[in-house]
């Protein structure tokens, strides 16, 4: 099913010239070559790397003469040459300090078969190039370090006077496609569609660290019936072309393309529709830009009232396609593959937001939370975030079902050691206790509820407060050395907290208003519970949380009455 709806991609975006032909490939263009006819160098390599930041760079893209073995060389490398397009140990034949003759020739010989006689005067330029060019005085070239290092890419030729690559003039894209055309290959059955095809040993690797292949066979113990790799899965040489070249155009969109904790997930429908620039910056808003701000905004907006914007109406019943890929031991692990209906995505994002749905204390708090943000609540630094998290949470938005427990476990695990309980670690405590143990968790103080783990969290927030209208600015408050005790076991804490509180209220100016907050938060408490389970810490943390933002509402109010009244006086 991945490889149907990848090769109808292909064939979609292919009628918009969006996708390269069989035996090319969109790769990036690190340095270029110039050369005059006669194959001398003029001048230096041209760099056309555009750097984002410390060993991050923007590359030049082209349609680059391909084959399926370049991407999966590791030992044998230098006998697996591309066509007239290469790392600079092909094109050089050096790598660093390193002789890489052999590279070389065989790079030479690769144009020598695909070229033949030709007289085209791109092929004939890098010709003599190759075979004037001492790889011993690659050293001297100006950014060896960097043409040669591991963020070079490709480069590429150049004819003086042309202003596209070699690999671009027309009579070098005709011989290359005509020599791709004229491989053979074994005939069998594909298993895509049942049909006899020529079949594709190999499947491509992608950049996912050292290269990975959607599906692969490179340990024998995957492999049976004594078939060899690709005669596994066999795959006709078209449909392993389209659904690479596909898979390839989303991992390298900036749209169409986001990371989940060790997932890269890449989402598509099956025609064009704008549900696919903005998906990424719904589940991730940390990718947004001001051409889709509006656009989320206006989605957003729309599905929490219960339908589609204008301009996605016509797309309820639009499939879309959404697939979380992430690297094991060189082969591309799915971590998940959904496949949706526009409106149902729809009323499944409502869904989630709406189990988020939590009182903000300031105007800072993100109203509408990627998934991002989700996870960094589950950790002190983003390296200790849970690897699998990402893509399980991600699938229970999709598909409606239970969050992953380990998102409800890693909050009340920050909450414990003293991280503070903010609007996300609210948001996300009340939204696994909605969704899974299908609990009525209200979303801002409910001065009516009973229950007793719920008020237990409000008491708590109650004599924080006490105690800091005594004693002001402390460097440490009641929730710093007692929260996790009197969450656990609330018998043992709360009786000496309710002690110290008397204190803290007869010190205080305005004491008698915690009073007054104690006595009607107790008047619903008989007594306090010797243990509480991890539903009832969660319920304790939601009430300490809204507790305590109505109480810093109602000072905030306040103190802007008497702002108020205090400005009305000097009129």
């Amino acid at each position: 099913m991945i490889f149907h709806a990848l090769i109808s991609l292909y064939e979609r975006l292919d009628k918009t010239g969006k996708m390269p032909s069989l035996g090319f490939s969109d790769e990036d263009i690190g340095f270029v070559v110039n050369i005059n006819r006669d194959g001398r160098l003029l001048g230096q390599p041209q760099d056309l790397r555009h750097k984002i930041k410390a060993n991050s760079y923007e590359f030049r893209t082209s349609t680059v003469p391909y084959s399926n073995k370049v991407g999966v060389r590791s030992g044998n490398a230098a006998t697996m040459p591309n066509f007239m397009v290469d790392k600079a140990d092909y094109v050089f034949g050096m790598s660093g300090a390193k002789t890489k003759e052999k590279y070389r020739k065989n790079f030479a010989k690769r144009i020598d078969e695909v070229c033949g006689e030709s007289d085209d005067m791109g092929v004939v330029a890098v010709k003599r190039f190759l075979a004037n060019w001492q790889p011993a005085e690659s050293t001297s070239l100006e950014g060896w370090e960097e043409i040669s290092g591991n963020h070079g890419k490709w480069v590429a030729f150049r004819l003086e006077g042309d202003q596209v690559f070699v690999h671009e003039r027309p009579a070098v894209k005709e011989l290359w496609a005509k020599f791709v055309s004229d491989e053979d290959y074994p005939e069998g059955i594909s298993l895509l569609d049942g049909g006899s095809h020529k079949l594709q040993h190999q499947y491509s690797q992608f950049k996912f660290g050292t290269g990975a292949s959607l599906a692969s066979f490179n340990i024998a113990t995957f492999e049976s019936y004594r078939k060899s790799r690709g005669d596994n899965a066999p795959i006709s040489v078209e449909g392993e072309f389209q659904s690479s070249a596909a898979l390839k155009y989303l991992l390298r969109s900036k749209t169409q393309r986001l990371r989940v904790g060790d997932a890269t997930t890449v989402f598509w429908a099956e025609r064009k529709s704008p549900i696919e620039e903005i998906f990424g910056q719904i589940i991730n808003p940390a990718q947004s830009d001001e051409g889709t701000a509006k656009p989320v905004a206006v989605f957003l907006e729309a599905v929490r009232k219960g339908y589609l914007p204008r301009d996605l109406q016509e797309d309820d019943g639009l499939k879309f396609y959404i697939l979380g890929l992430a690297v094991a031991k060189s082969r591309l692990a799915v971590r998940f593959w959904h496949i949706c209906e526009v409106g149902d995505l729809a009323r499944r994002l409502q869904e989630h937001f709406a189990s988020l749905e939590m009182v903000r204390s300031s105007e800072k708090d993100i109203a509408n939370p990627g998934v991002w943000h989700l996870l960094k609540e589950t950790a002190r630094e983003t390296k200790d975030i849970s690897p699998v998290l990402g893509g399980a949470l991600v699938r229970s938005i999709l598909t409606g079902q239970n969050y992953p427990q380990g998102l409800y476990h890693g909050v009340l695990s920050r909450i414990r050691v003293g991280g503070p309980i903010n609007h996300l670690k609210a948001s996300i405590l009340k939204a696994v206790l909605v969704r899974n143990h299908n609990m009525e968790v209200p979303m801002s103080l409910d001065t009516e509820r009973k229950e007793i783990a719920y008020l237990l969290g409000r008491l708590f927030a109650v004599l924080e407060r006490a105690q800091l209208d005594a004693l002001g600015k402390v460097n440490s408050t009641i929730k710093d050395r007692f929260f996790s005790a009197a969450s656990a076991t609330p018998a043992s804490v709360f009786p000496r907290l309710l002690r110290l509180s008397q204190h803290h209220i007869e010190t205080a100016d305005y004491g008698f208003r915690s009073d007054r907050r104690i006595g009607d938060i107790m008047e619903n408490i008989d007594d306090f519970p010797a243990h509480m389970n991890l539903q009832d810490q969660g319920q304790f943390a939601i009430g300490y949380y809204q507790q305590k933002n109505a109480i810093f509402g109602e000072i905030s109010e306040a103190a802007n009455k008497k702002k108020l009244n205090k400005d009305q006086g000097e009129e």
